[in-house]
C-alpha cells in the first residue's frame, strides 16, 4: 500500500460515533409516544418477560434528517432526552447491543478502501473462528456493497452506505464495529476494552488469514483443472488470479498460491502478474496502522 493513501486514511475517515443501540426496559411503554418519537427504529413490549425491546437511534432529527453525534458525552445526553420523551430514564434502559461506526463522506472511499478493510475482516474472523461471513454484491452491476462477519459477541461490516441509502446518509462509507450481548454492561468498556483488544488480536492474525485463504484458493483452481474444457469456470491462471486478486494481499501469499497450485517459477509469475495486471498489496505495517488509527478514533469519540 501506497504511504502516501495509508496516510490519507485518517483523515478520510473523520465522522465517527454510535450509531443506533437496542436494549430492554423492564415494563410497557406507551406506543403512541415510541411512534411519535423519530428515533426509535424498532420497539416491541414482551408480555412473557413484561419488558419493552427498543432499537434507539439518536442520531436522527426528524423521520428523514440524521446527522452523526461525534462525541460520547453529547451522545448520552441526547440519549437521556429521548428516554425522558417516552416517560423512562435512561437509567432504566439495559443496553444489550451497540455499533459504532467510522465513516467518510469521500464517495470513491469504499472502491479504495474496501481491500484494506475486508483484510481487516477477515484478520477479525481467523482470529475468532467466526463461521458467518459474507460479501454481497449489486445485483445489477455484481460491485461489492458489502463485507461482514458475524459472531455471537460481536459484528463488524463495511459497506457502501452511499448505495444503501441512495445517496441521503452523509456518509459514502461505513465501517461498523458491533458489541453485543452487553446486557446491560458499560459501552465504554466495551469499544475501548474489548474492541481494542479483538482489534490487536485480530492484526497478528495476517500471516494465518493468508494462509487460510490459499488453502481454499488451491482447492478451487484445482478442482478447477479436472472439469472438462466446457465446463471450467476459468480460461486460464491468469482469469483465475483476476478474479480473487481482491483475496490476495502481499506478494509472498501470491506467490505461495501459486506455488500449491503447481506453478514453477512462481515468483517469476507473480511478479509478471503485478506488472501487467492492478493489485493492490498491503505489508503488516498498514495493517497495524489502520488498527493503531481505528483505536484512536474510538478513544477520540469517549473522552470528548
Amino acid at each position: 500500500m501506497l504511504v502516501t493513501k495509508r496516510n490519507s486514511y485518517a483523515e478520510t475517515f473523520d465522522l465517527c460515533g454510535i450509531d443506533t443501540l437496542s436494549g430492554y426496559i423492564p415494563r410497557e411503554l406507551s406506543t403512541a409516544e415510541l411512534q411519535n418519537s423519530a428515533n426509535f427504529n424498532k420497539f416491541y413490549f414482551d408480555k412473557k418477560k413484561q419488558q419493552t425491546y427498543v432499537l434507539i437511534n439518536p442520531n436522527k432529527n426528524t423521520a428523514s434528517a440524521e446527522r452523526l453525534i461525534t462525541s460520547y458525552s453529547d451522545f448520552i445526553e441526547k440519549l437521556a432526552t429521548i428516554m425522558q420523551g417516552i416517560g423512562a430514564s435512561l437509567d432504566e434502559l439495559r443496553i444489550v447491543r451497540a455499533d459504532f461506526c467510522i465513516n467518510s463522506t469521500d464517495i470513491f472511499s469504499y472502491g479504495a478502501f474496501g481491500k484494506l478493510h475486508k483484510a481487516l475482516i477477515l484478520c477479525l474472523a481467523e482470529c475468532y473462528a467466526v463461521k458467518n461471513c459474507y460479501n454481497t454484491f449489486d445485483l445489477w452491476t455484481g460491485a461489492s456493497i458489502s463485507v461482514a462477519i458475524k459472531a455471537d459477541a460481536f459484528e463488524v461490516e463495511n459497506y457502501d452506505k452511499r448505495h444503501q441509502s441512495e445517496g441521503q446518509d452523509e456518509s459514502a462509507n461505513r465501517l461498523e464495529l458491533r458489541a453485543k450481548r452487553i446486557d446491560g454492561g458499560d459501552i465504554q468498556e466495551q469499544f475501548m476494552l474489548r474492541w481494542h483488544n479483538r482489534l490487536d488480536r485480530a492484526k497478528d492474525c495476517f500471516v494465518q488469514m493468508q494462509e487460510h485463504i490459499n488453502s481454499e484458493l488451491s482447492k478451487i483452481y484445482i478442482e478447477d483443472l479436472k472439469k472438462p474444457q466446457k465446463d471450467k469456470d476459468f480460461i486460464s491462471l491468469t482469469a483465475f488470479l483476476l478474479r480473487y486478486k481482491n483475496d490476495i494481499f502481499t506478494r509472498k501469499q501470491l506467490i505461495d498460491l501459486l506455488t500449491k497450485i503447481g506453478i514453477n517459477n512462481a515468483e517469476h509469475r507473480a511478479d509478471k502478474f503485478k506488472e501487467c495486471h492492478r493489485i493492490e498489496y498491503f505489508s503488516q505495517k498498514d495493517l497495524d496502522f489502520v488498527v493503531r488509527c481505528i483505536k484512536e478514533k474510538i478513544s477520540k469519540y469517549f473522552n470528548k
